[in-house]
């Protein structure tokens, strides 16, 4: 239901006057402003054609609800105080008019500059509607008087500020007017022709009106309603257009019971759970999912609702109905333990220890959905076998599971039937401490190990950064330094993957390099060094480089990045085909060892 007031329809003006006096806010189920600047002059440019830009929906709020202060303003605005409506759908267009037209002094979301908008009144004129609108991305924020001092500049270009529409006695005074004089002296074809020169005058007149007066339809859902309906009308309402995540619809659902996700995740301060991967947030959910049921598929997350019956077939297949988190408190407890052990899973992958996995930096990673899964191992040791079971049988477990599912590239399509199925395995393995039972395992000693084409493993792909990963926990050193290259960075230098036989070399033998153009690229052909390294050799042949390497320990050095001291022979020859096929033996008995699957070794 509504509330009473009849006025349906509100301008651009009258919302944006709303913003600034504080009357709207967003409720902290809602998501953040994500629209880009190409979003927002999409929509300007709608408004410039009278399109239909869509409903807005509101919620009245009763005082009840805002002296609770769960409220988060519009991006830019200043955080309101006394709020009198919550906007359920909306946000991003409201948000988006006022960063263009108010230009509150912040960066544009998820970017280090400003965004200043355009009306391009030359385009706008001879109706090219699509190019009317543009920006520009200003490092140094702009106050509304510094805009106007340019006015020359603008006129000059036949741009007008969008910026200027937000001070409305500029827009209706004598000064504004000088503007469009000036504007309509500068696109006229003939200046002294007193018809054409009235004429642009009125239409730059009659922009800015339209722009400013262009009503929304509204739509108000009464004080009265409970705030379970809200949030559950939200999330309906939000499955069209830029479709809510996982994460956003738990936050809607998890309002009610007390619980406000958005904010839990916004007081994680781990950089190890917040640099590895974007959706980190939404992993945290598999994770404590994967944990409480054996599942991580949404329909089974949002059974994680505090106090949700949820319908169980239980072994003896019948069908029963429990409660999976009885609590707000105990969802929340869930959360914490959950980042807690997904962060020790991100340390796990990230260093260079005994059973650790040797991503040296977030790009080495081969697959960040493996988190969630590692994360809840942890969690149910910790939590159920830590007593009984010996670490070191845990983690050499996991290290085999590990190193299976990194290989076989099946966590590369992000799949939740692999998490699961991963999961419950081992979940399995606790129990009857049967390492070969593990699927995954098993797959890898049946033949998968085998069926490997290293030749075709391109930069980017889970096998070409788990063999990175290795060459790491060799404890691998530089080419001509000698540093270990197991850690991200060192002063003023980087380590990054780089050829061997170096894209720039000439006068490589035809001969011996016929597979050259073909696999130069793939992991065969790389290794770690640092950039400095990188530079000196990426123009010489490995005949040439090899021989400004110390003698002395190069067997054991060249080991480290799985090249064998036949593939050395090779590199002073300059023999790329010998090379490879050397290698692909070298990287296939480290891979072996690591997944405990026996392959040929080298003649």
């Amino acid at each position: 239901m509504g509330t009473k007031d009849p006025k349906h329809l509100k301008s651009v003006y009258e919302l944006m006057m709303a913003i600034d006096r504080g009357d709207y806010a967003i409720p902290h189920f809602q998501r953040g402003f994500e629209w880009t600047p190409s979003m927002v002059s999409d929509l300007l440019k709608s408004i410039l054609q009278d399109f239909f830009a869509g409903l807005l929906l509101l919620w009245e709020l009763n005082p009840d609800l805002v002296r609770q202060g769960k409220w988060d303003p519009l991006w830019g605005a200043e955080n309101p105080t006394h709020p009198s409506f919550a906007v359920l759908d909306g946000q991003q267009r409201l948000a988006s008019l006022y960063y263009a037209l108010c230009g509150p002094p912040r960066t544009f979301p998820k970017r280090k500059s400003h965004n200043m908008f355009f009306l391009n009144l030359r385009e706008f004129l001879d109706g090219n509607y699509e190019d009317a609108i543009t920006h520009t991305y200003p490092r140094n924020y702009q106050t509304l008087d510094e805009i106007k001092e340019q006015k020359n500049r603008w006129i000059r270009k036949g741009l007008m500020p969008l910026r200027l529409l937000s001070d409305r006695k500029f827009i209706d005074g004598k000064e504004f007017n000088k503007w469009k004089r000036a504007y309509a002296r500068t696109l006229a074809e003939n200046p002294e022709d007193v018809d054409e020169y009235d004429t642009l005058r009125d239409d730059i007149h009659d922009v800015v009106g339209k722009i400013l007066n262009y009503e929304f339809p509204t739509h108000t859902l009464g004080r009265e309603r409970p705030l379970s309906d809200v949030c559950t009308i939200f999330a309906r309402i939000n499955q069209r257009g830029m479709r809510l995540s996982t994460f956003d619809l738990m936050n809607a659902f998890l309002y009610p019971t007390g619980v406000s996700l958005k904010k839990l995740w916004e007081d994680v301060q781990d950089d190890r759970l917040l640099n590895v991967d974007k959706n980190m947030k939404e992993y945290m959910l598999k994770l404590i999912s994967l944990y409480a049921q054996g599942y991580c598929s949404p329909k089974y997350i949002y059974n994680l609702i505090p106090g949700k019956k949820v319908r169980i077939k239980t072994k003896t297949g019948e069908f029963s109905k429990r409660i999976i988190v009885g609590s707000s408190e105990g969802f929340e407890e869930l959360w914490r333990n959950s980042c807690r052990h997904a962060a020790r899973a991100v340390d796990r992958i990230m260093n260079t220890g005994d059973l650790d996995f040797g991503a040296i930096k977030h790009s080495f990673i081969p697959n960040t959905t493996i988190v969630p899964v590692m994360g809840a191992l942890f969690y149910k040791y910790e939590e159920n076998y830590k007593k009984e079971i010996d670490k070191k049988e845990f983690l050499a477990m996991l290290n085999r599971w590990y190193w299976s599912a990194v290989i076989s590239g099946e966590y590369s399509g992000s799949s939740e039937t692999e998490m699961s199925e991963d999961y419950r395995d081992i979940s399995g393995w606790f129990e009857a401490r049967r390492t070969d039972d593990i699927r995954r395992i098993k797959k890898m000693g049946e033949g998968e190990l085998r069926d490997l084409d290293l030749r075709n493993c391109r930069k980017g792909s889970s096998l070409y950064k788990a063999v990175l990963c290795h060459i790491s926990l060799n404890k691998a050193e530089d080419f001509y330094t000698r540093r270990a290259l197991d850690t991200g960075t060192y002063s003023g230098e980087k380590i990054n993957d780089h050829h061997i036989f170096p894209k720039g070399a000439k006068g490589l033998p035809e001969d011996l390099c016929k597979e050259y153009g073909d696999t130069n690229d793939n992991i065969l052909n790389r290794t770690l060094l640092l950039d400095d390294t990188n530079k000196e050799i990426r123009n010489k042949r490995p005949s040439e480089y090899v021989k400004d390497i110390k003698d002395a320990g190069i067997v054991e050095m060249m080991a480290g990045h799985l090249i064998t001291e036949s593939g050395i022979d090779c590199l002073r020859r300059d023999d790329y085909d010998g090379f490879i096929r050397y290698r692909e033996k070298a990287v296939l008995s480290r891979l072996s060892d690591a997944v405990g699957v026996d392959v040929p070794e080298e003649e």
